[in-house]
C-alpha cells in the first residue's frame, strides 16, 4: 500500500517545482522572441514531368497549391482538379501512373 507523503516531503516537492518554473519562465523571457511565420503563396509546388517511353516528350504538370494545413495540397494534374493530398500520396500516385516499361531482353516482346 502507498503511503502519503509527509509534510516535509510535500515542501520539498513544491519548492522543486517552483524552482523549475520559475528557471523556464527565465529562459524564455532570455530568448529572442520568435515572429509569425512567413505567408505562404498560393502556388506551393510545381512538378513537371517528361515522358520519353513513347517515342515522342510528353509533358505533364502536378501543381500543388494551398489549403489550409501546411502538409495538404490542393492538386491538378495537367489543369484539371486531381486531388487533396500531401506530398508523399501525389509521389505515389506518380509511381503508378507510369508503370515500368519491360526490358528488350525480357521475354514479354516475344
Amino acid at each position: 500500500m502507498y503511503r502519503p507523503l509527509s509534510k516535509r516531503q510535500r515542501d520539498e516537492r513544491a519548492r522543486k517545482l517552483e524552482a523549475m518554473r520559475n528557471g523556464n519562465s527565465r529562459a524564455r523571457m532570455a530568448c529572442e522572441p520568435e515572429g509569425r511565420a512567413p505567408e505562404l503563396p498560393d502556388l506551393r509546388r510545381e512538378v513537371l514531368v517528361v515522358d520519353y517511353d513513347t517515342g515522342q516528350p510528353i509533358v505533364h504538370v502536378l501543381r500543388m497549391f494551398k489549403t489550409s494545413r501546411v502538409d495538404v495540397y490542393r492538386v491538378e494534374a495537367d489543369g484539371s482538379p486531381w486531388k487533396f493530398c500531401g506530398w508523399s500520396v501525389a509521389l505515389a500516385g506518380l509511381r503508378k501512373a507510369y508503370p515500368r516499361v519491360p526490358s528488350p531482353r525480357s521475354d514479354f516482346w516475344g
